[in-house]
């Protein structure tokens, strides 16, 4: 069993439970909507390894990773191109269901963490272990009162340039079974770009449209997995 260094990362997409009533096409479109912006989310997370898909989340190690990099400047990529996905997809639906009208109310949070991680092999998979991914995945529930950040451990922080430290708000968070932890959180909004409106085009309404058959047809669940999509699921 391998011990690395790493810093992780976890891209969280929120903002669809607060729905109170459900049905299939809901469901899927949703799904196929939170897929299409994890995807650009992934797409733009170069120099780091995708560790698991977790529903409406991405998990993301960068071995060795450089934290002051990833946080000035991919992490911001990454939540630009989910904007600017977000807006391509809102430009060109045609769709009035309640999923596609509240497509604006997704967000983007990003939270992160630099420690030691186990790689497990499983057969041809790889997981990651330890309290260290244990604590990334903890902070996915805390106290930050915005939309749109990026949540980071004392680790992280402290490998930022003192421009982007000194715009960092610190909060000390009590996770459970891991207790206090000193945090730090960016706030998002102030730094992304008003994307350029591009309509998705045919060829891309057509590839939504013969996406949600499947889940139409019952040979696909719709959701299955995804936390922040179900009836019951907390928002993290």
């Amino acid at each position: 069993m391998a011990i690395r260094r790493a810093v992780l990362v976890i891209a969280d997409i929120g903002g669809y439970t607060a729905y109170m009533n459900w049905n299939r096409t809901h469901l899927v479109h949703a799904q196929m909507a939170v897929a299409a912006l994890l995807e650009s989310v992934i797409d733009a997370a170069k120099g780091m390894k995708l560790a698991k898909l977790e529903g409406d989340a991405a998990f993301f190690w960068a071995p060795g990773g450089d934290a002051q990099v990833l946080v000035s400047e991919r992490l911001a990529r990454m939540h630009q191109a989910f904007l600017d996905r977000r807006a391509r997809i809102e430009s060109g639906r045609l769709c009035a269901c309640e999923s596609c009208a509240q497509l604006m109310n997704l967000s983007l949070k990003f939270v992160a963490h630099e420690g030691e991680v186990a790689e497990q092999k499983v057969k041809r998979h790889t997981e990651l272990a330890g309290v260290d991914v244990i604590l990334v995945h903890r902070m996915l529930k805390n106290q930050v009162p915005l939309p749109e950040y990026v949540l980071m451990t004392d680790a992280v922080a402290r490998r930022l340039d003192e421009p982007v430290r000194a715009v960092c708000t610190p909060l000390v968070h009590d996770f459970e079974g891991l207790g206090q932890t000193s945090t730090y959180y960016l706030d998002l909004a102030h730094s992304a770009v008003q994307p350029s409106v591009k309509a998705m085009g045919w060829a891309g309404r057509l590839r939504f449209r013969l996406g949600a058959l499947p889940f139409r047809l019952g040979t696909k669940e719709p959701c299955e997995g995804f936390r922040s999509l179900g009836r019951d699921a907390p928002e993290a």
